[in-house]
């Protein structure tokens, strides 16, 4: 049965919606450049230029052959005007036109308007080219006569304005304001999409989405790491791995490593366990770094630790530790266990021993389940206190099943939003039902944010109104 995905404003992580966006910026930019395109195109389908070619007359009355005054007669040629712009646009002088410039098919449209208190007549024809509404205007001004002959005679129009051939349209295109609210519009539709996916997102954002989804809180947080600012050779740094001992590492992180690392160790003392192994669902969670750390912190109160680099297909200790020389490699142990382990194992006073793999096992699982690996952890128990083992991801490959069995305790490392805690889940429950003892899991790569705290506020703010 699928999970009813539901939201809880304390899993609300605006920093992870923002890393979101940036990460899938080309496809807002993808998706703004389509529309964007779209727009133009459709605009440039649709988009019929107008042309219009204009001409302005005075309406005269005629008296006996001559020109009445203009000023003696201005309300009798007013009242003319009128009627001239409803014979001009009429549809016998259309038709009149569309005969003498022989095109029955000729679309155009004529307005006419009289300018307010005069016998001012002004005409415009509107075609869809500029000849079209010249050659138009042109006809009208020779055959409006046959029409308006009808009506009355004692009428003259003298041109007051000639029209002209027009080059530009009177409605050019203006898309430019389409394309930003078109754009603007696919970009912020894009990116409410990309954080709505990001919310619903099922995987681990907050500390209290970790202990609602996992079942329990965490044995620890550890802080996305920056690097200290104090360090003058950066390039140098940047690489350095993130241990307790480097003073790169940030005080935050090196401070919440050295608390997960002390209620890991007090559980295993307490519960008188030897043999701990560090592993994760998936890859790059941070699980050979914090089992390097816990190694790191056993040795400093004093205890002889031995680390082994278990994840036989993408081995990882020798990168943190390769300014170490004193370290020793899988391979050489392997060939020599028919003798025992190095007798240099557990001596010294160093109390650290790494055993790393200088390359990967082309064969892990046949290592791993054979008698030589069960000799090797039990022949290095008599040499050191305690065991830490780096596995490899549970869902990547099936070693860490393998391994369980030489551990009497498994941690997990959780990183803030990387796994669907539906996995983390099901990873947990396996862990839990095998040999080892499943203590619990590390949200490594935290980032806070103050939202979720600020909505809880506001939450329980409303809550005491409510019950008041």
């Amino acid at each position: 049965m699928e999970e009813k995905i539901v939201f809880y404003s304390d899993e609300l992580h605006i920093p992870i919606i923002l890393k979101d966006i940036l990460l899938n910026i080309w496809v807002v930019i993808l998706a703004t450049a389509t529309v964007c395109m779209g727009i133009f195109t459709y605009e440039n389908i649709v988009y019929k230029p107008q042309y219009t070619s204009e001409a302005t007359f005075v309406v005269s009355p005629r008296s006996n052959g001559s020109y009445v005054s203009f000023y003696a007669s201005l309300n009798t040629a007013s009242e003319m005007a009128e009627i001239f712009s409803e014979v001009f646009t009429s549809d016998v002088l259309k038709r009149t036109i569309r005969e003498d410039l022989n095109e029955p098919g000729l679309a155009f449209t004529v307005n006419a308007s009289v300018a307010e208190g005069t016998n001012i007549l002004c005409v415009s024809v509107v075609a869809d080219s500029p000849g079209k509404a010249h050659s138009v205007m042109l006809s009208l001004m020779n055959n409006y006569g046959e029409v308006s002959e009808y009506l009355f005679g004692g009428v003259v129009l003298d041109t007051l304005k000639a029209p002209q051939v027009v080059t530009a349209p009177i409605n050019p295109p203006n898309i430019t304001r389409t394309l930003v609210l078109g754009g603007c519009a696919a970009a912020f539709a894009t990116i409410l999409m990309i954080s709505f996916l990001s919310l619903m997102r099922k995987t681990v954002k907050t500390r209290d989405c970790a202990k609602r989804r996992l079942g329990e809180s965490p044995l620890g947080v550890l802080p996305r790491v920056k690097k200290s600012k104090i360090i003058l050779n950066k390039k140098r740094f940047n690489k350095a791995p993130l241990l307790i001992t480097n003073m790169a590492t940030g005080f935050r992180y090196a401070e919440a490593m050295l608390q997960v690392s002390h209620k890991i160790f007090h559980k295993m003392r307490k519960n008188n366990h030897n043999v701990l192994l560090i592993t994760s669902c998936a890859e790059n969670e941070g699980k050979s770094t914090i089992a390097s750390n816990l190694a790191l912190y056993m040795k400093k109160h004093g205890h002889r630790v031995a680390l082994v680099d278990f994840d036989l297909r993408h081995p990882s200790i020798q990168a943190i530790f390769s300014e170490q020389s004193d370290m020793h490699n899988m391979y050489d142990i392997y060939d020599c266990l028919n003798n025992g382990i190095p007798a240099e194992l557990g001596t010294g006073d160093k109390n650290l021993e790494v055993i790393y793999c200088s390359k990967p096992f082309r064969h892990p699982d046949r290592f791993l389940t054979s008698e030589d690996a069960r000799t090797f952890i039990s022949e290095l128990q008599k040499k050191v206190d305690y065991i830490i083992l780096d596995s490899s991801p549970f869902t990547v490959a099936a070693d860490t099943g393998m391994i369980l069995q030489y551990a009497d305790s498994v941690v997990m490392v959780v990183r803030q939003d990387w796994v669907p805690y539906n996995i983390l889940r099901d990873v947990a429950e396996e862990l839990d039902a095998e040999h080892a003892e499943y203590m619990g899991y590390v949200l490594n790569n935290y980032r806070h944010s103050h939202t979720s705290h600020l909505l809880q506020l506001f939450e329980k703010s409303d809550s005491k109104k409510g019950d008041k």
